[in-house]
């Protein structure tokens, strides 16, 4: 609500007041007029009393954040993973022993809908404040808003194609912020504040350092956009744990709208020199991050190829890995072949649209009817638990608001047209990437990771093998989880395919980078990958 309408509104329940009645009922968007109204006058710059300016400075919440390199623990890597549905954050200390020891954060709690180790990636404007992941999804379900109120799919700001630079100039939709006030870039910089609020506050708790170095795991940007992106989004995540250590738990369920737009406003005026740059390692991409945990595993003298597929809510992006492995070495040596790296953006996202369409098209309701909207509406709100009781049952009944039920078979879902074709673009990325990590190889491990590592289209992968332009690779399927870590840290197992990105990015060695199997491997400097967990 901006305001001007806030204004308006106001003046409609003042004219109403006046009508000698003795008592005046506020409705609900009244009470959020004279919030927005309130708020604003708490943190507004400057009044206007006749012709002259006189200045009202709201106190400054936003304070930098200078950490001496010092201060930062050279033992330490943490590793964030903004994902579209859920986001996640893992640390690894290097003890002085062979194996570095991984820390778990738990970031979810009570209510997250997952694992503890994972938070939703959500927002929500409602009533004059910005709710945050968890209890964004429950003030979501608690006032049953529209499901275009909800802000869920924060990371496709900043998804491929797109330069991350540009989101300060592109406002959201009025559904989802009626006051028209924050851009794209604001909503970033405010969930990541969440985020890295969680996540030092889960360091704090396992007695680590909130000033670790930490990385960031991104999607695979092109060329074109990769070095822009890489540097604007380490810019947000620095003004992020700025964000984070100024406002503190008001972070951590809601903040008023006035006071975010406020904070948010001040930011933006610090320096470069006033922000934890420096706590900032380089951005790992999503798939490398992903495969650098399942790769320590390697069967002994041994020479594979790997190619990893993580399986997002918004893209897929795969990664191509040679992992070797001498009884002479005390550890695997690890090379990704960047020609094999590749995204697209048809995710788990897609089949939640397609799952929508499908019911809809089942439920015979005329599509202009009122019914046919609610339909809409109740399925829309629920699409992925539909979605994930479909793939774990083999079927799912949909209840529609009038009382009728759709059932929907798995294997009609599979060959719904979207859901064909989305299965064909993944069979060409996938033969694509095998083929160039393949070599004169005919074969190659297949480590599937992400919200949709377990869809049967992509176990299907390793009965049918990789084809692209003629060529034929044989895929064996490998388990993402490390060899002994399933036994000796069953809690994992679970959660294992959603926590590898940034299980994998916080290890202190990843894969260095080659543009081919031809550019030298056997000459290549070693990588160590073999790391070990400890609650």
């Amino acid at each position: 609500m901006n305001r001007q309408f806030a204004i308006e509104m106001l003046e409609n329940l003042l004219e109403r007041a006046k009508r000698k009645s003795e008592t005046t009922i506020l409705t609900s968007r009244e009470i959020d007029a004279l919030d927005v109204l309130v708020q604003e006058s708490r943190v507004e710059p400057a009044t206007s009393i006749g012709n002259e300016q006189a200045s009202v400075q709201s106190p400054s919440v936003v304070v930098p954040v200078q950490i001496e390199d010092s201060e930062i623990p050279k033992d330490t890597l943490l590793c964030i993973d903004f994902g579209t549905s859920f986001s996640k954050s893992f640390a690894s200390v290097d003890s002085g022993d062979l194996l570095p020891r991984l820390i778990d954060l738990p970031l979810g709690g009570a209510g997250s809908g997952k694992s503890s180790l994972v938070s939703p990636s959500e927002l929500l404007f409602d009533q004059g404040r910005i709710y945050f992941g968890t209890n964004a999804r429950k003030q979501f379900d608690d006032s049953q808003a529209s499901p275009d109120r909800l802000i869920d799919s924060i990371k496709q700001y900043m998804t491929l194609g797109k330069e991350v630079s540009h989101l300060a100039k592109i406002k959201l939709q009025a559904i989802q912020d009626p006051s028209q006030s924050f851009f794209q870039s604001d909503i970033l910089i405010l969930y990541l504040a969440h985020l890295m609020y969680l996540t030092e506050q889960a360091l704090i708790s396992k007695g680590i350092s909130p000033n670790a170095l930490r990385r960031f795991a991104h999607p695979a940007w092109n060329d074109t956009h990769r070095e822009g992106n890489e540097a604007a989004m380490k810019t947000m995540m620095a003004q992020a744990i700025v964000l984070a250590r100024s406002l503190k738990d008001k972070l951590l369920v809601s903040i008023s709208i006035a006071e975010a737009r406020a904070a948010l406003d001040q930011l933006q005026k610090l320096e470069f020199s006033e922000l934890p740059l420096n706590l900032m390692d380089r951005p790992v991409r999503e798939a490398t991050a992903a495969g650098a945990g399942a790769l320590f595993g390697g069967r002994p003298n041994s020479r594979e190829s790997y190619l990893i597929i993580d399986v997002g809510a918004g893209t897929t992006d795969v990664a191509g890995c040679i992992c070797r492995t001498n009884d002479e070495w005390e550890r695997p040596r690890v090379w990704e072949v960047t020609k094999a790296a590749d995204a697209i953006k048809s995710a788990g996202n897609i089949l939640d649209d397609a799952l929508l369409k499908l019911a809809l098209n089942k439920c015979g309701l005329f599509g202009g009817s009122t019914e046919y909207q609610a339909a809409a509406i109740s399925v829309r709100r629920d699409k992925r638990l539909y979605k994930e009781q479909l793939f774990d049952n083999g079927s799912v009944v949909i209840e529609m608001p009038t009382g009728d039920t759709v059932t929907i078979e798995l294997q009609e879902f599979l060959d719904y047209p979207p859901v064909v074709d989305f299965t064909q673009r993944i069979r060409v990325l996938v033969g694509k990437a095998a083929i160039a990590v393949a070599g004169d190889y005919n074969q190659v491990n297949l480590v599937a990771t992400g919200g949709g590592a377990n869809l049967p289209m992509i176990r299907n992968l390793a009965e049918e093998g990789a084809n692209y332009e003629g060529k034929h690779v044989s895929i064996i399927w490998r388990d993402s989880i490390p060899d002994g870590v399933a036994e000796e840290y069953p809690d994992l197992v679970a959660p294992y395919s959603q926590i590898a990105v940034a299980l994998g990015g916080c290890l202190p060695v990843l894969p260095e980078q080659r543009a081919s199997i031809a550019h030298g491997i056997s000459g290549a400097a070693k990588t160590v990958l073999m790391p070990s967990y400890k609650s």
